[in-house]
């Protein structure tokens, strides 16, 4: 089963959960293919603005894992932030991946688990460090040594190298400490950050011509201020290793990565897909909401326009500005839609509660204020 897994078969499960994001997904795809084939390489690193799916990205996989009975070895997964593997002491802390592994693998496996099992699950696994920017080797321009060290500490854990780890399994008949190797090389690191202040070191570099390549300026049109002129930048085009290096991320670290993902900021027209398909949605979960008072929410075109042409404002929140919009939109139908006067019958005794331009747009405006 797992030979008949390939890299366009992972795509379109992944891209069947995420909308957009389709070059950094076909990235993606690749690297799990290559670890579930043990194949070397299989290291990503993801950067994009917050709001572009990072995280949704990382709980795909998951789910990718987990709709494949042939994958079962591969589903030990965690997703930390690459800032707690800082002690309280403030002392580099890797093992607390296989700490989160291990809790992982015991609600996997139940309490009656062999330590065969147990390391099986924990050397397949797939390790996500979110916010992995975060230790960068300079803060504001200066030296780190705190992010330097976690960015040392990580090189060989990444890389591959095989650590003796205290697990708890259960042995000759009872629950017991063992020390189990673990070897890192076959386990899936999909790092990713939103790298923010990358975007103006880069935009900064080409804009004062350090660099061969010039900003394209296009022409776009706009529903409510018509034709206009707009500078088209994006990380993709003008990104160098080197960019990354003078932003605080040690070369040796950086190697060790297979491929980097970049991710773009969500246009209007993936950001419109997102709030009317996405199941995780701010529209749908409110749908969702109102089915339990037998209420069908509604959203016309026009409104829908609206709050995606607002969200788009705010590139660098992506996803997240959807949420932000549409919450001003719906948060006081959520708390009394029966008082509100915009519901009407329905068809078969329901009730419907549609969303239409003047009240985002009357919404929006009071917001403001």
């Amino acid at each position: 089963m797992i030979a008949s897994l390939m890299p366009n078969n992972i795509y379109e499960h992944l891209a069947a959960r995420v909308l957009g994001q389709e070059a950094a997904l076909r990235a993606i795809s690749v690297a799990i293919y290559k670890h579930i084939n043990h194949i070397g390489g299989a290291r990503i690193l993801m950067i994009g603005n917050s709001g572009t799916g990072k995280t949704t990205i990382m709980q795909a996989i998951e789910e990718f894992y987990a709709a494949h009975e042939s994958l079962a070895e591969f589903r030990a997964m965690t997703i930390m932030n690459a800032r707690t593997l800082l002690d309280e002491a403030g002392d580099v802390d890797t093992f607390a991946v296989f700490r989160s592994l291990e809790n992982r693998v015991a609600a996997m496996l139940g309490e009656k688990r062999a330590p065969r099992d147990v390391q099986v699950l924990m050397e397949n696994a797939t390790v996500c460090l979110d916010e992995i920017d975060k230790i960068s080797g300079k803060i504001a321009g200066k030296s780190d040594v705190t992010g330097m060290r976690l960015q040392q500490a990580l090189l060989t854990f990444i890389e591959g190298e095989r650590f003796l780890y205290r697990a708890r399994v259960h042995a000759q008949g009872a629950e017991r400490y063992a020390k189990l190797p673990i070897n890192t090389r076959n386990i899936l690191f999909v790092c990713g950050g939103a790298f923010e202040e990358l975007y103006d070191q880069v935009y900064a570099r080409v804009d004062n011509k350090e660099d061969e390549r010039r900003l394209k300026e296009v022409r776009v049109y706009d529903k409510t201020s018509g034709m206009k002129s707009t500078i088209l930048f994006t990380l993709r085009d003008y990104l160098k290793m080197s960019d990354l290096f003078y932003y605080g991320m040690a070369p040796q670290f950086l190697s060790r990565f297979g491929s980097i993902a970049m991710l773009d900021d969500l246009g209007r027209e993936t950001l419109q897909r997102i709030l009317l398909h996405s199941k995780d949605s701010p529209f749908n979960q409110s749908r969702t909401y109102f089915k339990t008072m037998d209420i069908d929410l509604r959203i016309t075109d026009e409104a829908v326009d609206l709050v995606v042409s607002q969200a788009a404002d705010n590139t660098r929140l992506g996803a997240r500005a959807l949420r932000e919009v549409f919450s001003r939109v719906i948060m006081d139908l959520e708390f009394d839609p029966f008082d509100s006067g915009a519901l009407r019958d329905g068809e078969n005794g329901t009730r419907v509660l549609e969303i239409d331009a003047g009240m985002v747009d009357a919404a929006l405006q009071s917001w403001e204020e």
